[in-house]
């Protein structure tokens, strides 16, 4: 052992045995910050609400209206936003309403 790992090692064990360590594996990892959650969270948490469609769904609504290849979707609370390459090689962004599942329009 060099110096240097010598050091660190028992500095740790001094930290560990003052008892000034985490007391489980748990504390080790650092938790999501308070109020914190991801587009997917807001997502799932809607759909199991009742308050939203599925991704799926929108995915489908989607694809019904503007045939194509799906690349990407992204949820903004009150509506999905799908994007599609269209047979033109046209890439357009569907709106899908979350609550109703309707097509409200492509850009």
């Amino acid at each position: 052992m060099t110096q240097k790992t010598t050091w660190i090692a028992l500095t740790i064990v001094f930290f560990l045995a003052a008892g000034l360590g985490p007391s489980r594996a748990d504390d080790l990892f650092v938790p999501a910050q308070w109020g914190y959650h991801s587009e997917q969270d807001r997502a799932r948490d809607a759909v199991r609400s009742g308050q939203a469609i599925s991704p799926g769904q929108a995915k489908q609504a989607a694809l019904a209206r503007y045939p194509g290849q799906f690349l990407d979707m992204s949820f903004g609370g009150n509506a999905y936003y799908v994007k599609i390459m269209t047979a033109q090689n046209r890439v357009v962004v569907v709106t899908v309403d979350a609550a109703t599942g309707q097509v409200l329009g492509a850009n």
